[in-house]
Order: C-alpha cells, then structure tokens, then sequence
C-alpha cells in the first residue's frame, strides 16, 4: 500500500506545501512477516494460521483503502503476536508498523507517531527475536515525525532506513529519497529537494523500468517542488506525466488516483481554469468520501480546494460553506489542515466586510504554524500577509506595511529576491507605504519587482507594465522635477 500525496492550496498568498509520503512502506513490512508465521508447537501453529488469515484480510482492506477496518484487524493480529512471541519480539515490532502506516493513511498522525515510536525502539534493540524490518519502521515513523512537523528528526529517522535500505539496494531506497526529498520541499530548500527526486529517479528507472506507476509518485514530487518556486510551466509537464501513468494503472479509481485528480484541480486552478478545477476536484471527493472517508486529511484538502473555486469565482456563501466543511471535518491532531482553512476563510469574510472575524482567523492560524513551521518559514510569511491584506482593508496602513515587512524578510531569506512570494511582498509594502503617503519608500519597493520582473519575462509582459505603472505613480508624487523615464533608466543601469 501506498501513503497518498495531496497537494493542499489556499488562496490570497498562503501557501501550503504537499502533504502526505510517498513509499511502498507497508508492501515491504509485509514480507517480513513471514518469518512471523511459525509457532513452536500444534497449538501455536492453530493460532498462527488464524493471523495470517486476519493479516490477508487487513493488507485486502488497506489496499481498498478501508482503513478502519485494516486498522481493526491489524491490532486483533497484533494483540495475537504479543500472546504469542511477547510485546518487545521483532514480529510485535513489524505488526506495530503495520497499525502504524494504516493510522497515517487515516490521517491519525499522532497516533501513528506514537507505536511506530514503540517499534522503532524494538527494533533498535540488539538480538530481537524475528525478522523486523527496521528500515520500514524509521522511514515511517520519519513520515509521522514530518506530518507533525517535526522536520529534523523526520530527517534523521529516514536516514536511518537509508542507511539499511543502500546496503541491500534495489527500488525500495527510492522510496525513502522521495521521503527525504518531500521534507527539504516542506522546509523550502527546494535545491536539495530537486536533488534527491533526481536521485529517485535514478533508482527507479534502473530497478523498475521508465514505464512503472511508481515512477508517478515522484513525478508528483517534483511537480510540487516547481510549483513552490513559481515554475509553474514544468510543474504541469511532471503532473501530465504523473496522471497519465495513473490513469493507465488505476483506471480512474482508488486514493492513488484520487491524489492525481486532486493534484490536477490545483493545476487547474492555478490557471485560472475553475471550471476544470471543479471537475477534477469533483472525481478525486466523490473517490476519497468512499475510500478514506470525510475526515481524512485528503477529503479535508478537497474541500479547501473546492471552497478556493467558489471563492475565486465570488460564490463567497459557497466558499464559507465549503470551508466551514473542512473545519468541522479536520481531525485533532491535524492542526496543519486548519491552517488552510483559516487563512480562506479569513479572506471570504473580510471579502464581506467583517474584518474582525478574518483576523480572528488568521491568529490562530499563525499560533499553529508558528508552532509547527516556526516563524522564518514561507507558509507562516503567506499568513503574515494575509493579515496585512485585512489591515490594508480596513485602511490601517501602518499595521498593513508592517505585517506585510514581516512577510518580505522571511521570503527575502528564505524563498530568494526573485521568487514570485517575494516579489508579491514587494509589491504589498509598496502599497502600503503609497497609502501612507511614503512615496519614497513605496518607490523603492516597486523598483525591487520590476527589476525582478523585466529581467525574467521582458518589458511587455503585463506584470512588469503594472508594476512600472505603479513605479511612475509614486515617483510623480515625490515632485521631483525630473522625468521618470530618466529616473528609471538611471536606476536599472
């Protein structure tokens, strides 16, 4: 079984990196469970042949994607191999992860976190007993680690399964270079992240053939990668490629193809294609309410996705609806897919005027990503500006051009001078610098993104004629005596 991969988006200029880990984690923990199938006398054996029938029926429902019956039969099979070979035996550890996998396919990331944790300790242990498969174990408890944001022990527990996994080689190891690759994307080192898919692939190519579905997920993988650096051209060459293999494969049903509509729609989107956007979002829920249920974090992405249609369509009542939905359906320990919800929510509302209720919203949502991305990252620098886009509203400039400075140092540090956040962080200083009356200041932003701007799409693109626009409007306010289109020369040398 395959752990899904969404890509979550939101709208005003929130970001939100691709949740979910890739990998054939619980295909491969399954063959160690072979060597958990033989007991020491007839009545042990009795017993034996019982789990193994349970586990068949478990993996059957795991692969259909009905997780809470994998779950509920895979802690009956486990509860079993504990009265039979003890709770700290190799075999306890390999049914752990069993349970483990299925809790993050359902979402439960904690809970996941917590018995991968236990198995990991088991099969750390010198001479345990059975055949445990210790690389399965780090790599997903790394996975749980990095969906609650925990990135650098994620980090260091998937290199741990590396270090096991390059000693044996084969396929399997480009599993875990997508893990690693996944995080450095989540963390916006999206150098190191292109790296180690190129590493994936590398592997995957040469064990498993060009034409494999699993190919497809790190297709997926770099796709998202070039959509957070703004390359949104190469970003659809590697989802067409994902959806295509899919296709072929899955036939159109199944959370792995669930995942590729949903990866579509945000394309889509980001096109301004709505009406395909929708279409795409349509097939992936009607998929995941079936298969993963509506609280799964995949169904709750769908509904934020749906509910971004409707807004940039101005259907708000439909959009406030649809997030609403994926509030009220967003597990516990999830916190990260509130975020999402926050954010659009708090801009539909302040769209209708109740500014209030929108910056409600998005404190809580930077209380939960200052905790779990911490304040220098992307995601918590889109909030930031979200929160100067309500503040700018209300025409409170100051508070605008300082929640909005807020945004640009950290996309500045961390994104680059010339990613699109950043150039989008210029121009709301500018903005709110204009409305102050600081022409001055509001210049010198402007000049950063048209700089940006000319150089990577010429002078005649639409961007770059708005942004000198601006430039020409700021700098007639200065009063200075002479002509802008000396200034402007002078200054772009």
């Amino acid at each position: 079984m395959i752990i899904t991969k969404r890509i979550l988006h939101a709208l005003a200029a929130f970001l939100f990196v691709a949740a979910g880990f890739s990998g054939s984690a619980l295909a491969r923990a399954d063959g160690a469970m072979t060597g958990c199938m033989v007991g020491r006398d007839k009545t042990e054996n009795e017993k034996i042949t019982k789990i193994a029938e349970e586990t068949r029926h478990a993996k059957r429902a795991a692969d259909r994607g009905d997780y809470p019956v994998a779950l509920r039969r895979y802690q009956n099979v486990l509860s079993n191999m504990v009265e039979i070979h003890g709770a700290q035996h190799g075999c306890a550890a390999n049914y752990r992860n069993q349970v483990g996998v299925v809790y993050m396919n359902m979402g439960q990331y904690g809970k996941a976190r917590d018995i991968l944790a236990q198995a990991a300790d088991i099969a750390g242990q010198p001479g345990v007993g059975g055949e445990v498969d210790a690389a399965a174990i780090y790599n997903n408890l790394g996975s749980a680690l990095g969906e609650l944001g925990d990135y650098e022990k994620a980090r260091e527990w998937h290199l741990k399964a590396l270090a096991i996994r390059e000693k044996k080689g084969g396929a399997d190891t480009a599993s875990i270079y997508d893990d690693i690759a996944s995080l450095y994307d989540r963390q916006s080192s999206y150098g190191k992240a292109l790296e180690w898919y190129a590493k994936a692939l590398v592997v995957r190519e040469k064990e498993l053939g060009i034409r494999h579905p699993h190919m497809a997920i790190t297709y997926d993988g770099i796709a998202s990668v070039h959509e957070h650096m703004g390359e949104y051209d190469k970003a659809r060459e590697w989802r067409n490629k994902a959806l295509v293999m899919r296709e072929k494969m899955f036939g159109g049903s199944g959370p792995e193809m669930a995942s590729t509509y949903h990866n579509a729609a945000v394309a889509y989107f980001k096109q301004g294609d709505y009406a395909n956007a929708l279409t795409s979002y349509d097939k992936a829920l009607a998929i995941e309410e079936k298969t993963l249920g509506r609280q799964h974090p995949s169904t709750v992405a769908t509904y934020n996705g749906i509910a971004g249609v409707y807004d940039k369509q101005g259907n708000y009542a439909k959009a406030v609806q649809w997030y609403e939905k994926a509030l009220a359906a967003s597990p516990k320990d999830m916190e990260g897919q509130n975020v999402v919800a926050y954010n659009n929510l708090a801009v539909v509302v302040a769209r209708q005027g109740n500014y209030g209720k929108a910056l409600g919203y998005l404190q809580r949502a930077v209380a939960i990503q200052e905790k779990l991305a911490g304040k220098e990252h992307p995601d918590t620098a889109a909030t930031y500006t979200n929160i100067a886009w309500v503040y700018f509203q209300q025409h409170n400039y100051a508070q605008a051009a300082e929640w909005a400075r807020k945004a640009l140092a950290i996309n500045e540090k961390v994104l680059g001078l010339d990613h699109p956040s950043t150039i989008t962080a210029y121009s709301n200083v500018a903005m709110a610098y204009y409305r102050q009356k600081n022409y001055g200041q509001a210049l010198s932003e402007y000049l950063k993104a048209y700089r940006v701007y000319q150089t990577r799409f010429g002078r005649d693109h639409p961007q770059t004629k708005l942004f000198r626009t601006n430039m020409e409007n700021a700098y007639r306010q200065t009063k200075n005596p002479r002509p802008f289109t000396d200034w402007l020369a002078e200054f772009m040398g």
